[in-house]
Order: C-alpha cells, then sequence, then structure tokens
C-alpha cells in the first residue's frame, strides 16, 4: 500500500502503490546506484533539454532529484519542480537540493497525468525514465501541454521497446532459462511504454 494519499488518476493506482512503497524506498536507499546507472545518458538528455538561464522547467518523474538539480543549476534565473509518485524519493530530492544549497528547487508528491498545474508556467518539461509510466500518456501530455508556454518543448529519455533492447532482451533471456515468456503489451505502462529516437 502506498504510505500517502496522493490524488492520482485510477489508471495510475497500481504505480502508486508501487512507487510509494518498497519499491520507491528502495530507489531512495540506492539513489546513488541509479544514477550512476544512466549516467552515459543523462549528459545527453540535458544536452537535449539546452535549459537557459531563465527557464522554468518540470521533471516529471524526478525520482531523487539529480535530473532536477541538474537543470536548477542551468537556470540560474529560473525554476525546477521535480515531481514524483514517490514521497521517499521526494524526500530524498528535497534533502539533496537543499543540501546542494539550491534555491530554485521545489519536489513535490503529485501525478503529473491529472495535476492543475496552471496555464503556460513552464518552459520545458524534461523526463528520465519517468514518462513512460503514465496509464494514460495521452491525458497525461495533454495536461503537461497545457502547462508549456507557446513554443515551450518536451524532452524525454525512455528506454527501447523489447524488440531495440538489448538489455531486456538479455535479460528475460536469462529468466526464462529456456521457456517462452510472454513480454507485457507495448502499450502497457512501464519500462517499455514509450518508443524512443535513436541517434
Amino acid at each position: 500500500m502506498p504510505t500517502s494519499t496522493v490524488p492520482v488518476d485510477p489508471s495510475n493506482v497500481e504505480q502508486l502503490c508501487a512507487w510509494d512503497g518498497g519499491e520507491g524506498a528502495y530507489w531512495a536507499a540506492n539513489a546513488d546506484y541509479y544514477d550512476r546507472a544512466v549516467a552515459e545518458h543523462h549528459g545527453r538528455l540535458l544536452a537535449a533539454a539546452a535549459i537557459g538561464a531563465t527557464d522554468r522547467v518540470l521533471d516529471i518523474g524526478c525520482g531523487t532529484g539529480q535530473t532536477t538539480r541538474d537543470v536548477a543549476r542551468a537556470a540560474t534565473a529560473g525554476s525546477a519542480l521535480g515531481v514524483d509518485l514517490s514521497s521517499a524519493m521526494i524526500e530524498y530530492a528535497t534533502i539533496r537540493a537543499r543540501r546542494d544549497g539550491l534555491t530554485n528547487v521545489r519536489c513535490e508528491q503529485l501525478d503529473a497525468q491529472i495535476h492543475p498545474f496552471g496555464a503556460e508556467v513552464f518552459d520545458v518539461a524534461i523526463s528520465r525514465t519517468g514518462a513512460m509510466f503514465f496509464g494514460e500518456p495521452v491525458a497525461a501530455f495533454t495536461n503537461i501541454g497545457r502547462a508549456l508556454r507557446p513554443g515551450g518543448r518536451v524532452v524525454l529519455l525512455t528506454w527501447q521497446p523489447p524488440p531495440g533492447n538489448e538489455w531486456i532482451r538479455e535479460f528475460v533471456g536469462a529468466l526464462a532459462a529456456g521457456r517462452e515468456l510472454p513480454l507485457p503489451p507495448l502499450d502497457a505502462p512501464g519500462r517499455s511504454r514509450c518508443p524512443t529516437r535513436t541517434e
């Protein structure tokens, strides 16, 4: 069960139970490990986001807040709002931002799919492996789109679908031990939800 009662879209209830339960607590306890695991891609995400000094940035599924802190460092006269379903990760992200002396960062536990952000309040929305967990991505990105100013941009880092994801194929193959294991549907919320562009 989740540790809090944050309002979520019904399609995100299972995600809340996972991320605001044991999974989120485990990630918070191992934040540096998980940040190192995506370090190769982190810089590319930030480069693609091209955060300007005055940008107001929404970090969707911010987890333990590395991306939120890094965009806040770039947006020196702007701001960064990190949002996530995990209270443990939001607490960790808030403590780290405070410890790093960042005053233009806020981290909040909420469901970005339904939260009333306000109209045209952000210049950029980013997500490092968070947006692929939305239960209803069209509704979620419609909501996020309303929160972006005209000309605002969305920059996502997501996993490749299973056919293009060597790591997942090998991992599932090892777990299958010669058996045929079904893969989740490509439109199911999770790590394989959003196809990505490769460069």
